[in-house]
């Protein structure tokens, strides 16, 4: 068993300011999951009996996955959000989760995450290098037990572009908010004529 403790970390901004930021991770204890040896081989869990921490949990988002999806969605935030604070990590996987309740995407994890073009990481190899650290669980913790969502639905993402250089995200879609270095988009509402 892996035991969860409290995250902080320190930001120091542009100006010269320290931002600090401290998220209270329960003591619950996360089952180890053991890394798959061969490819499309899914990483397993061993059963735990219910404990009062999974009660609390109930409180937070049930986000309905399996712990293997727990797992690939973890390992996309490392992915894609490894230098991001943990509430970037969580908006990461918001957006799998958003986009798998959407209707306009695959409606499984692994179809979000594998979807042609969807993540740059999944598809220039990096998702298979890595392996989520102990702030991409505090990520998903903070969906699931504290309830966090702060995503406003959003369903695309892509690194913030320097200069307000005009990509496809930014003439195509809807901006809804900067995160880190990441900037959070949703389709645009059809006009009415």
């Amino acid at each position: 068993m892996i035991k969860r403790i409290a995250i902080s970390s320190a930001f120091l901004l542009a100006t010269g300011s320290v931002f600090f930021s401290v998220y209270a991770v329960t003591n619950q204890e996360r089952p180890a999951l053991e890394e798959p040896e061969a490819v499309g081989e899914m990483p397993t869990i061993a059963p735990e009996a219910p404990t009062e921490a999974h009660s609390e949990a109930q409180e937070g988002k049930d986000l309905g996955w399996t712990a293997a999806e727990e797992y690939k969605a973890a390992r996309m935030a490392m992915a894609e959000a490894e230098g991001e604070d943990t509430e970037g990590k969580a908006l990461v996987i918001l957006v799998i989760y958003n986009r798998q309740h959407s209707g306009k995407f695959p409606d499984t994890v692994g179809g979000v995450i594998s979807q042609e073009n969807a993540f740059t990481s999944y598809h220039n190899g990096r998702y298979d290098r890595v392996k989520p650290d102990a702030d991409c669980w505090a990520a998903l913790d903070l969906i699931q037990i504290q309830g966090w969502d702060e995503s406003q639905g959003a369903l695309y993402f892509e690194r913030t572009p320097e200069d307000e250089e005009s990509t496809w995200h930014s003439r195509n879609l809807e901006r809804l908010f900067i995160h880190g270095n990441h900037t959070f988009y949703t389709e645009k509402e059809a006009k009415a004529n």
